[in-house]
């Protein structure tokens, strides 16, 4: 029988359990709504110029989209604010006027010129309408930034790399004295649903609860994630063919030694 053969069966029998292992813990990541909470207006932040903001300063009498995210991820935070964005636009809805665009970063790592990148990138993606005042890209703190995802239901934890998050994807619509009035689905969300959830929001309503968020956004490396289930199933594939070969093998030998 050749040794080689099966050393390398027993290699990738044995690799199953610490890929598996590896698996992104998502557990309690989601959107837990709140409707009627309300955002801690105290909370301090950095505004992408560098200026110091609380929350409370973003409500200048237009309902507020929020969006909690961070400003370096590379996989679906920047999609969820552009589609935010252009649904806005198409709505024919103005920053500034209508609502009041907040990005905020979950990283606390990040500062003033993280923000004001985002904010350029998002600008020459979508060209949104409205006033500057009218798009607000904040950093802050542990403190400041835990105080408004528990305010909104927001639940996220650490990624398997550093500086990366696991963390549901949607936005949140608060009205114009800071109550939480409704959530949206970010990515899927259309045009007359953003413009609905703006208008009941300038009236003080709290729209129905909605469905919840399923989609998640977070960090894939070669051992974690969407890989991770690939290179298991790769490895399940090759772990059978290897065994099925051994047994071919076993039972060869055992029938040469049977007719000796």
């Amino acid at each position: 029988m050749n040794p080689l053969l099966m050393l390398g069966a027993l290699l990738l029998l044995n690799s199953l359990p610490a890929y598996a292992q590896r698996t992104p813990d998502i557990t309690g990541v989601a959107y837990k709504q709140k409707l009627g909470a309300r955002l801690p207006s105290e909370s301090a932040f950095t505004d992408a110029d560098g200026h110091d903001i609380r929350i409370g300063d973003v409500f200048n009498g237009a309902p507020v989209i929020l969006v909690l995210g961070y400003f370096h991820c590379d996989k679906l935070c920047g999609v969820t604010r552009l589609a935010l964005l252009r649904a806005a636009q198409k709505a024919g809805l103005s920053a500034g006027s209508d609502y009041v665009f907040v990005a905020i970063s979950i990283d606390p790592l990040e500062k003033a010129d993280a923000a004001r990148q985002a904010r350029e990138i998002d600008f020459a993606a979508a060209a949104p309408i409205g006033a500057t005042e009218g798009f607000r890209y904040l950093t802050g703190t542990p403190e400041s930034i835990r105080a408004v995802a528990e305010a909104v239901g927001y639940s996220y934890h650490n990624g398997a790399r550093s500086q990366t998050f696991i963390h549901p994807i949607g936005a949140v619509v608060v009205t114009t004295r800071g109550f939480v009035s409704s959530y949206l689905s970010g990515i899927g969300s259309s045009h007359d649903e953003i413009r609905g959830a703006l208008e009941a929001a300038a009236t003080q309503s709290a729209a129905p609860r909605a469905s919840p968020t399923l989609l998640l956004c977070l960090d894939f490396d070669s051992t974690t994630g969407r890989y991770t289930f690939a290179v298991m199933k790769f490895l399940r594939i090759g772990a059978v063919g290897m065994a099925l070969a051994l047994a071919g093998m076993i039972y060869r030998e055992f029938r040469k030694g049977a007719r000796a």
